[in-house]
């Protein structure tokens, strides 16, 4: 079971600690990690989740997850990212895009640039049936597909 630090609307610290899943108060919200792997192409590293996951199965997204309690946003992308797929990133490859309070989640949405070669093959966890790199357009041609979440930032990631 996973537990998580609650935070504001601000991203600070509520000083309370649930188990994932437990109903959040209105004005607290699960911090929550997307990391998008943007190759030297301009293509984006993607999975399919897993079709026995409770949220979104079946569904192409980005490397996603909460942040557990004690751990910071950063540590969270990078273990999400070992995790879901297998890589290792360094701290120095991602960089804090944006931040948003959505339904009862703080995204911190980061983005991690790196070269295929270095970064290596994906190695899926159980929670990804499979991965791909796509472009940004392509991505989009998905989303109306509803074959890849719709992220409300999706517009806003370079191109």
């Amino acid at each position: 079971m996973e537990f998580c630090e609650l935070v504001n609307e601000h991203g600070v610290r509520t000083g309370r600690t649930v188990a994932r899943g437990t109903v959040v108060a209105t004005g607290e919200y699960y911090p929550v990690v997307h990391v998008w792997i943007r190759d030297e192409a301009g293509d984006y590293l993607v999975q399919h989740r897993a079709h026995d996951r409770p949220v979104d199965p079946g569904i192409w997204a980005v490397t996603a997850g909460c942040v557990q309690a004690g751990e910071d946003s950063l540590a969270a992308a990078l273990r999400e990212t070992q995790e879901e797929l297998g890589l290792t990133l360094l701290p120095a490859q991602l960089q804090r895009l944006q931040q948003q309070a959505l339904e009862n989640r703080f995204e911190d949405i980061w983005l991690a640039t790196v070269t295929r070669a270095a970064l290596g093959t994906p190695q899926p966890g159980p929670e990804v049936a499979d991965w791909k790199w796509a472009s940004k357009a392509v991505l989009s041609e998905l989303i109306s597909l509803s074959e890849f979440f719709g992220y409300s930032y999706f517009d806003r990631l370079p191109a």
